[in-house]
């Protein structure tokens, strides 16, 4: 691993109770159910890189603040990543769509929780239960497509 990236990804909840999530489509964690967000651009801040990547990834433009909740480490030599993710927090409403990264739904976590990566529910986790900080070190990242590895 030659860098370290930041990410920014949200837990959005809207006015029924239910998670905004993204079915993603490919890289190393296609058919996963993920929380939104990705990696914050230079002169971008963490609010402003998760609102832009659940525009990009769902097709809601949330016109609500996002607040910090938390943050986690990710770091695996499988697919020689290492990542500080900001987690944030928001509520919206609107009607997900299908994009080139994944196709967006509102889900109750029961429903999602088996095809969520560790990531998702570890951020879910915390949000909910107000903690502030989680790691997945080498195995405890859940690659799900280790073909696009070779």
């Amino acid at each position: 691993m030659d860098f370290i990236k930041l990410n920014s990804n949200a837990v959005v909840i809207n006015s029924e109770g239910k998670i905004l999530l993204v079915r993603l489509k490919k890289g190393n964690f296609a058919g996963a159910l993920c929380i939104p967000g990705g990696g914050v651009q230079p002169g971008e801040l963490s609010h402003e890189a998760a609102r832009r990547e659940v525009l990009e990834e769902t097709g809601i433009d949330v016109k609500n603040k996002f607040v910090p909740f938390g943050f986690c480490e990710l770091m695996s030599d499988k697919i020689n990543q290492h990542k500080i993710v900001m987690l944030l927090h928001t509520q919206a409403e609107g009607v997900p769509k299908e994009t080139d990264e994944g196709s967006a739904g509102w889900y109750d976590y029961e429903e999602a929780e088996p095809d969520l990566l560790a990531f998702a529910k570890e951020a879910i986790r915390i949000w909910k239960n107000k903690e502030v900080h989680f790691k997945l070190v080498a195995d405890e990242v859940d690659v799900r497509n280790i073909s696009d590895l070779v």
